[in-house]
């Protein structure tokens, strides 16, 4: 099963790609992608094709989303609520909203990766671990 964990940070989305065969993962791939504006036509078609193409190289079996509250305190910021409709409305599978909860439950760290796409992994990690998909 391949998960691609995703955390939406300002106008980032940083994702982590992992593969599991049983009770253990590796690591395929991670990176960044940012959208470059959000009220600008191209800028959102060229964050499209990026995902696109990601989600085609990958063939994730499962999205792992890192929750953000639509509304009250630390709600998500516009670039973000973007990022995610694009990514959920080119996604081939389904998705799991990971909360802060359950990725704090989370020990798993990769010290190759950089500290900004942990968050990713574990939320990767904790969908996979739940058996969503």
């Amino acid at each position: 099963m391949k998960v691609l964990g995703v955390e939406f940070s300002s106008f980032n989305m940083n994702y982590v790609v992992i593969r599991s065969n049983g009770d253990s993962y590796e690591v395929i791939t991670s990176s960044r992608m940012t959208l470059g504006e959000t009220r600008d036509r191209n800028a959102l078609v060229a964050f499209q094709d990026a995902v696109k193409t990601l989600l085609n190289e990958v063939g994730p079996d499962l999205l792992a989303i890192k929750g953000k509250p639509e509304a009250g305190r630390m709600q998500a910021g516009a670039a973000s609520l973007k990022m995610e409709a694009i990514l959920l409305a080119n996604a081939p599978c389904d998705a799991d909203f990971v909360s802060g909860q359950r990725i704090n439950k989370t020990d798993d760290e990769d010290p190759s990766l950089y500290a900004y796409l942990q968050p990713a992994l574990k939320a990767a990690v904790s969908a996979l671990r739940m058996g969503v998909g």
